[in-house]
């Protein structure tokens, strides 16, 4: 800490030890030192760039009600609303998807769903189906065949019990115009849910049974 001891010259004035007019008397050089009103913080933050505007979401500000209108800033978690879909949800959407043949989007906005979302659903049904749905309940993928398409093929079956798969497909189109299965699901289909034991047609040659095929074959074993 600096002492500096002042004295009265008899003058009327005051200076220092060395005689110096007192300090508090220099002329102040404004242009050397010139000063320029600093600007608050809430002007500093109107004069970001948008860029810079986005950095501070996060923050706050809150006036308070002081005279000298200080400004506080307080930081704040940004929250985000998720919207959490159920297994029904998708159920419904892979519906619409499969037996009415809407696009994901047409689903999504149908049903209410983000379309994001639907679009993801359906991008991840075709690389593993049962992911889409929560861990640890056992919900299966969503049944493409129900009772009406049961029904249907029941009556194919007994109308021409040697009908075969594809024939039985063909007439499942027809009857239900918006219908979109593969060969595979309605096999596990009506294996499951008809109760019935399917075979593979094996073709064979016309000439197969010809008699002279069955004379061939004859004439070989007496040899």
């Amino acid at each position: 800490m600096n002492i500096q001891f002042l004295f009265e010259n008899g003058k009327g004035s005051v200076v220092d030890e060395y005689g110096r007019p007192e300090p508090m008397d220099y002329i102040v050089d404004e242009e050397q030192f010139r000063l320029e009103t600093l600007s608050s913080h809430t002007q500093y933050l109107a004069q970001l760039p948008l860029e810079s505007e986005k950095r501070i979401d996060a923050m706050q500000v809150e006036k308070e009600a002081k005279p000298n209108g200080d400004v506080v800033m307080r930081e704040t978690s940004v929250k985000r609303n998720y919207t959490r879909y159920s297994d029904q949800d998708k159920v419904r959407f892979f519906k619409l998807l499969f037996e009415r043949c809407l696009s994901a989007a047409a689903a999504a906005k149908q049903l209410g769903i983000h379309v994001r979302t639907a679009q993801k659903w359906a991008a991840q049904y075709e690389k593993d189906p049962d992911s889409i749905f929560e861990k640890g309940r056992k919900t299966g993928r969503p049944r493409i065949l129900h009772d009406e398409h049961k029904n249907a093929i029941l009556e194919c079956i007994d109308e021409n019990p040697s009908i075969v798969l594809d024939e039985v497909m063909k007439k499942l189109k027809q009857m239900f115009t918006e219908l979109k299965v593969s060969k595979t699901t309605l096999f596990d289909f009506v294996k499951q849910y008809c109760n019935l034991s399917l075979k593979k047609a094996r073709l064979q040659p016309i000439d197969r049974n010809s008699e002279e095929k069955i004379q061939e074959r004859l004439d070989w074993v007496h040899k």
